[in-house]
C-alpha cells in the first residue's frame, strides 16, 4: 500500500460553503433570461410654456422698433438746427445758442429729447428682452425665442443708431 493520495479529478466544482458568507449561485446558462433591448428612458419632464421666451423676444422687438421709429423722428428734426451750424462760417459743425432764434431753440431742445428717448428706450426694453432672453434659454422655456431676444437686444443699438442718420440724412437732404 503506498500512502500517495489519488490524483485531483479534472476541475471538479468546489464544495459549496456552509457558512452564511457563500455567493449566490449562479443560474444555468439555458435558465438564463434573455437580456432585454434598449429601451431609451422615458422623458418625465413635463412640457414648459415658450411664454418666457415669448415675451423677452417681444421686449426686445419694442426696442428696437421704438427706439428706431424716435430716433428717426428725432434725426428728422435735427435738420431745423443743422442748418444754423453751417452758417456760422467756422468748420467744427458747432452750434452757437446765443445766435439761434426761438423757434430753433425749442427745435434743438426737441432734438436732443427725442435723441435720449429713443436710446432709452432701447435701454430699458433691450436690457429686459436681453436678460429675460438668457433666462429662458437657459431653463428652456421658449429657447429660440429666448436666442433670437438676445441677439435682437444686442444687435438693436446699431439699428437705432442708423435710423438716428437715416433720419438726419433725410431731413437735411429736405431742408
Amino acid at each position: 500500500m503506498s500512502t500517495t493520495p489519488p490524483p485531483p479529478g479534472p476541475y471538479d466544482a468546489p464544495a459549496p460553503r456552509n457558512d452564511g458568507y457563500a455567493a449566490p449561485a449562479a443560474p444555468a446558462a439555458h435558465d438564463a433570461p434573455a437580456a432585454p433591448a434598449y429601451v431609451p428612458p422615458a422623458d418625465n419632464r413635463p412640457v414648459l410654456s415658450n411664454r418666457l421666451g415669448l415675451i423677452a423676444f417681444v421686449a426686445s422687438l419694442v426696442a428696437v422698433v421704438g427706439g428706431s421709429i424716435i430716433a428717426f423722428i428725432a434725426g428728422l428734426q435735427s435738420a431745423g438746427v443743422a442748418q444754423y451750424a453751417q452758417q456760422n462760417g467756422d468748420t467744427t459743425g458747432q452750434i452757437d445758442p446765443n445766435t439761434l432764434p426761438p423757434g430753433v431753440e425749442q427745435s434743438a431742445i426737441l432734438v436732443g429729447v427725442l435723441t435720449v428717448v429713443a436710446f432709452a428706450v432701447y435701454a430699458i426694453f433691450g436690457l429686459w428682452g436681453f436678460i429675460q432672453g438668457i433666462v429662458a434659454a437657459i431653463k428652456r422655456r421658449g429657447r429660440g425665442y429666448g436666442i433670437a431676444a438676445i441677439i435682437l437686444a444686442v444687435l438693436g443699438g446699431i439699428v437705432v443708431s442708423v435710423a438716428l442718420a437715416i433720419g438726419a440724412g433725410i431731413g437735411l437732404g429736405s431742408a
